[in-house]
């Protein structure tokens, strides 16, 4: 930093000072026109590197400069044995902070033997939601049993991506790594925990290639979805598989369908179980269609749930959803989104303690006999209230009047009629409270949008 020292705001050893305050110590030279002792000693106390007498020559400025560079070279030198470590080092060249300059090379090859033609091993860890609770523990054990085995190694943990990633430099082969580890750590009986985690691992040359190594095994740390909890996924081993088309599983979401008209929440949980053991059969699918079958069934779970008013449609942030799906890499991480999916699928209550005893009634009785074409009329005089009073009270508390409600709780049975069952659309629309077919179909498309036999085409 050039600086004055006399300015118009705020002079240049003030400003110097607050830098300092602030924990900033630049290279600094102060060219002015005062020789006054005091600004010298001054500016002697807060580390200014030259002080120069205007008006300055230019070979002199020239020399300063020179002077201030070659001062920051040899400090720069001196960096690694400062502040820096081999965990520093690859962390900066992982995120791409920093890049592998030859000060960088010079340091790892002669602090830890890493030169240009090295090869090193990164084994990832990829723990998912558990990365806040379990980092701390999977570091330890990580170390230790890279220790036992007399690997020289050091960890970088990956915070945005939730991995611990251990950049192995000393170690026999890479064969010989993969199959103890394989062998050794992930086929040995691991606590449940340790289940919801998924490993992988990639050799590159030289520390400068770590950064696009991390980048190019990342995206199959998914593979475990197909291959198992227990399976080191190998790069470039893995590009090599050869998958099978994955055919959705249609007649399952059919059964979910009929499952949630007929509010079947063990039967709706049953099926969500078989759905996921599906895609474990063994056969060799591709994360990415697995990942899409999930999309698409929780989908139509939510689509026909809401459909039949069986859902807290308003709670669920379908963009948060689909994001948690494809970004899954874990089978426990895609059981947990059909797990939230499922804990919305009780219609909410949350309004019931504030009705009134006679909208609860008349509630009550529309529900069972709005088959039978009953009226606010006939409701009223059972509750022994004018037709007024009640259509008033109705409306009030719950937002719509009587007709528009019981026309609504009609078309949600119609829809699981269409849905659930291969009645006729006369049959249905009497058991609807209908009696005249060509009106409910009427009705049902100006409130739908579609005809009966078009919303049972498409949701069937």
């Amino acid at each position: 930093m050039i600086t004055d020292i006399r300015m118009p705001v705020l002079d240049g050893l003030e400003m110097l000072s607050g830098m300092q305050a602030r924990g900033l110590f630049p290279k600094v030279i102060i060219l002015t026109a005062y020789s006054e002792f005091s600004y010298a000693q001054q500016a002697v106390k807060l580390g200014v590197n030259d002080y120069i007498i205007k008006p300055v020559a230019v070979q002199e400025f020239v020399r300063t400069i020179r002077k201030i560079q070659n001062l920051y070279e040899q400090e720069q030198k001196r960096i690694p044995d400062a502040i820096g470590s081999l965990e520093n080092v690859l962390s900066n060249l992982m995120y791409g902070v920093s890049a592998a300059d030859a000060q960088t090379e010079d340091f790892l090859e002669k602090r830890y033997g890493i030169s240009r033609e090295s090869k090193l091993l990164e084994l990832l860890v990829y723990l998912g939601d558990g990365f806040a609770e379990q980092r701390e523990r999977k570091r330890n054990g990580l170390c230790r049993v890279l220790e036992q085995k007399k690997l020289g190694f050091s960890l970088v943990e990956l915070e945005y991506d939730r991995v611990i990633a251990a950049v192995i430099y000393r170690y026999p082969s890479r064969q010989e790594v993969e199959r103890w580890f394989q062998n050794q750590i992930l086929l040995q009986k691991r606590e449940r925990r340790e289940r919801q985690f998924s490993y992988g691992m990639l050799e590159v040359t030289w520390a400068g290639a770590v950064r696009e190594g991390y980048q190019k095994l990342l995206p199959y740390m998914d593979w475990n979805i197909v291959l198992g909890d227990d399976i080191l996924i190998s790069y470039p081993r893995i590009t090599d598989i050869r998958t099978e088309i994955c055919i959705y599983p249609v007649e399952l979401e059919n059964q979910m369908k009929i499952a949630v008209c007929a509010g079947e929440q063990e039967r709706i949980r049953e099926i969500l179980e078989k759905f996921q053991q599906f895609f474990s059969g063994g056969k060799m699918y591709s994360p990415k269609e697995v990942k899409e079958s999930y999309v698409r069934f929780q989908w139509s779970l939510i689509n026909i749930a809401k459909e039949v008013d069986g859902i807290n449609y308003k709670k669920i942030d379908q963009k948060k959803l689909l994001d948690c799906i494809m970004n899954a890499k874990t089978k426990g991480e895609l059981k947990k989104t059909c797990e939230e999916l499922l804990s919305r699928m009780h219609i909410s209550s949350e309004e019931a303690g504030a009705l009134s005893l006679a909208v609860k009634k008349a509630q009550s009785m529309i529900h069972e006999f709005y088959a039978d074409g009953i009226t606010l009329n006939e409701i009223a005089d059972r509750l022994n209230l004018t037709q007024e009073y009640l259509g008033a009270q109705f409306h009030r508390e719950l937002g719509e009047n009587f007709s528009t409600y019981i026309r609504n709780y009609r078309l949600a049975k119609a829809k699981e009629l269409l849905i659930g069952t291969r009645l006729k659309q006369y049959e249905i629309a009497k058991k609807t409270g209908y009696t005249d077919a060509k009106y409910f179909a009427r009705v049902f498309r100006e409130c739908v949008g579609m005809s009966p036999a078009e919303y049972r085409k498409a949701n069937r």
